[in-house]
């Protein structure tokens, strides 16, 4: 990651990069600044003169984060649903979406340390849930509940199609949350192309049938 970068920059991404992996395996009361230093090659002192201290150097992770993630997904995922969006589009882009959470963050060699900080960050109250929930986890539910309303023919701000929204989006991040655990009931080596495509099916049956489901019973 700090191929390109040299000098004042090099070392600012060196200890987010470090940061980052030691704040999502260990959480942030178990990782010292000391620590943090040291894995990175960088002095201690240039963690206060980066980032003020820890708590800064949480919330820059907490951007980097939210940065990737909104690379990732799309923009537009985080934005509202254009009101041109025909009810079969919104279908189709919702189980892009879901395919989209289950697929593997490719070319980046934090991938996995970007996941394991989301997934651990979002569970618990701080600066950086708040980051995370503003800028990622509240705009993705709006939209994914925009398109289930869009898709289905049901208002997307009732209090049924937003907890139909968290269903959607919890089938898709337990792929994220738990890859070992999958990979251990399914036999497989990784979630590489092949099992992601299984995985995007069966999603795809899933998230078709609540749609089809939950629109016979609005017109019921």
């Amino acid at each position: 990651m700090t191929d390109n970068l040299q000098g004042a920059a090099a070392t600012r991404q060196a200890i987010i990069s470090t940061a980052l992996r030691l704040f999502a395996e260990f959480g942030y009361n178990a990782v010292s600044t000391r620590k943090i230093a040291e894995r990175s090659g960088a002095n201690i002192g240039s963690i206060a003169y980066h980032f003020g201290g820890k708590p800064g150097l949480l919330i820059a992770c907490a951007h980097y984060v939210i940065e990737a993630i909104s690379e990732r997904l799309g923009s537009d995922v985080l934005q509202p649903v254009p009101d041109e969006v025909a009810p079969e589009a919104a279908r189709e882009e919702l189980l892009e979406i879901a395919l989209r959470m289950v697929t593997p963050i490719k070319g980046r060699s934090d991938a996995d340390a970007i996941s394991a900080f989301m997934m651990r960050f979002i569970t618990q109250r701080s600066e950086a849930f708040d980051l995370l929930y503003a800028q990622v986890t509240e705009p993705l539910h709006t939209h994914i509940a925009q398109l289930l309303g869009r898709a289905s023919g049901r208002d997307p701000d009732a209090e049924e199609t937003r907890v139909l929204s968290f269903a959607i989006m919890g089938q898709s991040m337990y792929f994220r949350i738990c890859p070992d655990a999958v990979k251990n009931a399914m036999g497989w080596n990784g979630l590489g192309g092949g099992e992601c495509a299984k995985v995007g099916t069966a999603l795809s049956l899933s998230i078709n049938g609540l749609i089809d489901a939950y629109s016979a019973a609005g017109s019921a």
